[in-house]
């Protein structure tokens, strides 16, 4: 049974019998892979607070030919991430960087770039840092790491509106087009600086929502929750 180990980063978890969890991990190594972890509920030594959404952990995890699930031997934490836990805004946000990679990228699949743009968004994501400006960037990194890159020197240029899958994308004022234009090559420590107006940000939150919904052929749930949550009508879009 090939083994591996690799940083990864936990997208969910269920609970699965008594004391086992089934677990979905963007890692660099692999991708996106399903895997069993057994005991997991009940091993403080090989698990202990690490199986946990928006975790960094070491995995250590085996394949086995025949089964569809992977095997987790244990896992070491690199950053809980707990900041996100606590904020019901954070943890909504948080929720769609992980589902839009469960949907978008492919399974045993690595994306080094998006592994890295999905840990740098995580790690920013606090109640008392900045972190709307990652967040943002980071979803559209995220997009393009997967294959749904947006022209946006095009659609800054473009006085006609821009279509995914046969409907207009909402519209983006010059404040929002420069943020999203620049901050694609700035780095996520800067990006914690940068504040956006109140106007600006809703058009580049909606901007997002709408993109994540259409590029998936099962919209993420998460797109849904955190339109109701911040009391946004997506359905004319």
């Amino acid at each position: 049974m090939p083994k591996h180990t690799s940083d990864a980063i936990i997208l969910n978890t269920k609970d699965y019998l008594e004391s086992d969890k089934i677990v979905c991990a963007f890692t660099r190594t692999h991708g996106v892979i399903n895997a069993i972890a057994k005991g997991a509920k009940r091993s403080k030594r090989r698990f202990s607070g690490t199986l946990e959404p928006f975790s960094e952990v070491d995995l250590f995890y085996s394949f086995k030919e025949g089964f569809d699930l992977m095997m987790i031997e244990s896992a070491q934490l690199i950053s809980a991430n707990l900041g996100i836990r606590e904020d019901l805004s954070l943890l909504a946000h948080a929720s769609i960087l992980a589902e839009v990679t469960m949907v978008l990228s492919g399974p045993h699949d690595p994306t080094p770039g998006a592994y890295e743009h999905l840990r740098d968004a995580l790690s920013c994501m606090d109640k008392d840092k900045q972190w709307f400006s990652p967040w943002s960037i980071s979803m559209l990194h995220l997009f393009k790491d997967f294959g749904y890159g947006i022209d946006i020197d095009v659609l800054s240029k473009n006085s006609s509106p821009l279509i995914i899958r046969g409907k207009n994308m909402p519209p983006l004022s010059q404040e929002a087009l420069a943020f999203i234009r620049k901050g694609l090559d700035i780095s996520s420590p800067v990006l914690t600086r940068i504040v956006l107006s109140p106007w600006a940000k809703k058009e580049v939150e909606m901007f997002l929502l709408v993109l994540a919904g259409r590029l998936a052929d099962n919209p993420p749930k998460s797109v849904g929750f955190l339109a109701k949550l911040l009391d946004v009508d997506l359905d004319g879009w």
